[in-house]
């Protein structure tokens, strides 16, 4: 490992630190339920029963517990609980943090002897906002890990630059990936673009390994909770989607809608780039040209267009297939002045690159942002607020806080939703909590039915629901406000149960601004 690769490593890595270091808004995060999951998982007396709903149904909510449901990352709420139970939140995102810099500086390290540093390290500036795309503590972090490995090996077996004995490695990252995030589909596609190119390079002796490879990886798939269930899972989850989740849509669709992101021009840049230097490539070196990595960057370049929870991996696996192009165009020349003129160019690219970043990615620096580590300033006022006044439930809150309220309650309070679209019915989105929110006569009989006592709400819901049905809140003189901070509003029926605490916290009526 050479000094120039070391530095360029560090600079890479501070900079995607600066943009993926963000304190964690537990109000709307996931991390909260994963927590819990992996709390009871690995804690819980009556481990076979539990085991069972917690995997197999939608075992945090009052309104649907039974309802069947897919638990595919629940290897991941152990892994983080372990880290939370030692280091807390701040564990977490240091966690989170170095896993995706580990899975790019991994896929950086298997060219840094083939290509100069001042050919890399531009190129490597150049996927950072991408990688940054996602910065919640997510389990998807482990498919981030997983699929650079699985592309670093199967990349330097079909160079001959390891033993086929690392192979062994990608059934064993299979098994835990499919219990761990549902990226684990990933797998069969990549060894598949391995197999297809020795295949069309007419070496068979590697593509008989890869297609053995491919049939292990596939069948090591069935060790889960589900078994098969869980392989068909990743095509048919979207089909009991009632809700829509902006990381599931597509870089067009957000636009529509006025959405602005920095990446989705990045994602452009980026696809252009691919394009430009694919054809180059094949053009002028049909023999050189990596076919796997192109099948893999070009499938994941069309997935973050319809899916910008992709981007993330898509800027890691455009990490070896440019650095690919780079070598096999690169003028491998000795002469001096060219190395000093390629030098002076990279230089130059790289100032344009980071000039780009900053201009662009401003408002995702840590002088604009929530940068950090750990919690959010007070996030759990409001939770802490509710137990200490012993404030019991129904509670009626929004998508968004679920997993919050599960952190916080459980097992004392179940929740009337959360933020798995899948684990509920398409028609509860539909006829029951939007409704509920759009219209005051399903609301009332709702109320009837569920006899909710509080509603806890992340009072920075944008839908085009949720301010109406706060708004109408306030003006109800059945709910009074309680608590008002930052993330969350909390209102308590008027009732005899509720009357002391009404007395004590009720908020005026005028510290509430209505804006249109």
């Amino acid at each position: 490992m050479n000094r120039s690769f070391i530095i360029s490593s560090i600079l890479f890595s501070l900079l995607l630190l600066l943009l993926i270091f963000r304190e964690i808004n537990l109000t709307t995060a996931d991390i909260g339920r994963h927590l819990i999951n992996g709390k009871l998982l690995l804690g819980v007396e009556n481990f076979t029963s539990l085991k069972y709903s917690l995997l197999h149904t939608n075992f945090f909510s009052f309104t649907y517990p039974n309802f069947p449901f897919i638990n595919h990352h629940w290897g991941s709420g152990i892994i983080f609980y372990i880290i939370f139970t030692y280091f807390g939140f701040n564990g977490l995102s240091i966690f989170y943090g170095s896993l995706l810099i580990f899975s790019s500086i991994f896929l950086f390290y298997i060219f840094q002897k083939k290509i100069p540093i001042f050919i890399s390290f531009p190129i490597m500036l150049f996927v950072i906002p991408l990688i940054a795309e996602r910065t919640e503590v997510r389990p998807e972090v482990f498919g981030y890990l997983f699929i650079s490995i699985v592309i670093i090996i199967l990349y330097l077996y079909n160079s001959n630059n390891i033993n086929r004995k690392w192979l062994y490695c990608i059934p064993i990252i299979t098994l835990i990936l499919v219990n761990t995030h549902i990226y684990f589909i990933m797998i069969p596609f990549i060894i598949g673009m391995f197999l297809l190119e020795k295949l069309l390079r007419k070496d068979y002796i590697k593509s008989k390994i890869l297609a053995i490879l491919l049939v292990t990886s596939t069948l090591i798939m069935m060790i889960n909770p589900y078994g098969f269930d869980a392989i068909i899972y990743p095509f048919i989850i979207f089909k009991n989607y009632g809700y829509l989740i902006a990381e599931n849509q597509s870089i067009v669709f957000l636009m529509r809608l006025g959405i602005e992101n920095p990446n989705f021009l990045w994602w452009l840049l980026s696809t252009s780039i691919l394009i430009i230097f694919s054809i180059i490539t094949l053009k002028k070196y049909p023999g050189k040209f990596p076919i796997a990595l192109f099948g893999i960057a070009y499938i994941f370049s069309i997935l973050s267009f319809l899916g910008i929870r992709h981007l993330t991996l898509y800027g890691l696996v455009l990490i070896p297939i440019f650095l690919n192009f780079a070598f096999i165009l690169y003028d491998k020349s000795d002469d001096p002045k060219r190395i000093y003129t390629h030098e002076s160019r990279s230089i130059l690219i790289s100032i344009i690159i980071f000039i780009l970043i900053l201009f662009n990615f401003n408002k995702n620096l840590p002088w604009n942002s929530n940068f950090g580590v750990g919690l959010m300033p007070s996030i759990n006022a409001s939770a802490e607020f509710v137990k200490k006044e012993k404030i019991s439930g129904p509670i009626f809150s929004n998508y968004d806080i679920g997993s919050y309220l599960i952190f916080h309650f459980y097992p004392s309070e179940k929740v009337f939703v959360d933020n798995r679209p899948e684990g509920y019915p398409i028609d509860f989105f539909k006829n029951e909590y939007i409704p509920m929110q759009e219209n005051e006569s399903i609301w009332n009989k709702e109320l009837i039915k569920r006899n909710f006592n509080i509603i806890y709400f992340y009072r920075k819901d944008m839908t085009p629901w949720a301010q109406p049905f706060l708004i109408n809140r306030l003006n109800d003189q059945s709910w009074s406000p309680i608590f008002v901070d930052d993330y969350v509003i909390i209102f308590i029926r008027r009732n005899d149960t509720n009357n002391d605490i009404i007395s004590k916290y009720e908020l005026p009526k005028n510290i509430f601004s209505i804006t249109k």
